[in-house]
């Protein structure tokens, strides 16, 4: 096949790829899709890259890649804002449907990706994008347990649509510091009824999902509300839902507080709450997202700070890159670790907003995070 060096009128900063570049010795430098992401990716190819093929294989049409899982999250988290906020939607039951189905894709395709998601891109409302986690959260924990279809779908449609009783009032309270009022109080006791309410005037008829909305505050030692249900009365996707809805609440920061670290999360998950959470659901739960979820920052026995982005085959040794090296200082690039090396091993959890280190998630996961 002929080869020629890459003409720079064929690749721009911003634009995916049109084909693959290769360099001198045949080895892939670039896939084709993938967005040239600055100017030193621009010069690298212009220096290095080839491409092998055709003059017509270049120049014919090209199809733009499917969104990457990342940018399926997001656009999610966008899509469900917008239809919770219209008081009226034209097709509630189908848009729902669209936007459960981008959660289910990107959770197939990419499940760390995913999970990262949920503890690096905190931008956005936080009632729509609270809702989406946990409908990550849902569908991966679902899938482990092997939930038949149609429970899955109603467990992750539940969690989308969840706090849709107090969405004019879930970002407020996010913000509010001190305790609730009287009025705030029962406002949220009657989201879960409210909620309900207004998916059956917008066209939802699934009693797991109706149910799951309704009981996703009850608690299996009976202390929850709006029915004061126990155990077993608690359906399984409602149950599903309390742990995922918990876990996401507490890992995502407030006005008035920090996040909680994923692992602490998950601990108070366990320990902390064993008697008013379903204990056997919660071990299932905490299995699937990993001791350390990915986009856990970390830091490694060597003395790096890095950031989880796999879970490992052993739950206490997840996959890494570091994104410092043993003495704090910044590297241009992350650091792939190599897990069965005991100086990389994870020795502790750190905050990586109070270290002050943003993580880009596309250096971490390649186009699998292009938002």
């Amino acid at each position: 096949m002929p080869r020629r060096p890459i003409d720079p009128a064929e690749i721009t900063v911003g634009q995916p790829l049109r084909f693959n570049a290769y360099d001198v010795r045949g080895k892939l430098l670039m896939p084709l899709g993938q967005v040239i992401g600055t100017e030193a990716q621009l010069e690298k190819l212009l220096e290095h890259g080839l491409f092998y093929g055709s003059e017509e294989e270049c120049r014919g049409p090209f199809l733009p890649p499917p969104p990457s899982p990342l940018a399926l999250v997001l656009e999610a988290r966008e899509r469900l804002q917008g239809l919770l906020a219209d008081p009226a939607p034209t097709d509630f039951p189908g848009t729902l449907a669209e936007i459960a189905e981008r959660v289910r894709e990107a959770c197939r395709r990419n499940p760390d990706v995913a999970l990262a998601s949920i503890l690096l891109r905190p931008e956005g409302p936080y009632g729509s994008r609270h809702a989406v986690n946990a409908a990550i959260a849902c569908q991966l924990t679902g899938t482990a347990m092997a939930l038949e279809p149609v429970e899955l779908a109603a467990t992750v449609s539940a969690a989308l649509t969840m706090n849709i009783g107090m969405f004019e009032l879930h970002d407020q309270l996010v913000a509010l510091e001190g305790p609730l009022s009287d009025e705030h109080h029962l406002a949220v006791r009657a989201h879960c009824r409210l909620g309900v309410a207004r998916l059956r005037d917008h066209g939802i008829t699934s009693a797991a999902w109706l149910n799951a909305v309704r009981d996703h505050h009850e608690r299996a030692d009976g202390s929850g509300y709006p029915g004061g249900k126990a155990g077993e009365e608690i359906g399984r996707p409602a149950r599903l839902l309390a742990l995922a809805d918990v876990y996401c609440a507490r890992v995502s920061g407030r006005d008035y507080r920090p996040p909680l670290q994923p692992t602490l999360a998950l601990r108070w998950l366990f320990l902390n709450e064993g008697a008013a959470l379903d204990e056997r659901l919660a071990r299932t739960f905490i299995k699937t997202l990993g001791i350390y979820p990915p986009g856990t920052g970390v830091r490694l026995r060597n003395g790096s700070i890095a950031v989880v982005t796999q879970r490992g085959a052993a739950s206490h040794q997840p996959v890494v890159a570091s994104l410092t090296t043993h003495d704090g200082l910044r590297v241009g690039s992350p650091i792939r670790r190599r897990g069965d090396v005991e100086a990389h091993h994870v020795s502790e959890v750190v905050d990586l907003a109070a270290l002050d280190i943003e993580v880009d998630m596309q250096a971490l996961w390649g186009t699998d995070a292009v938002a």
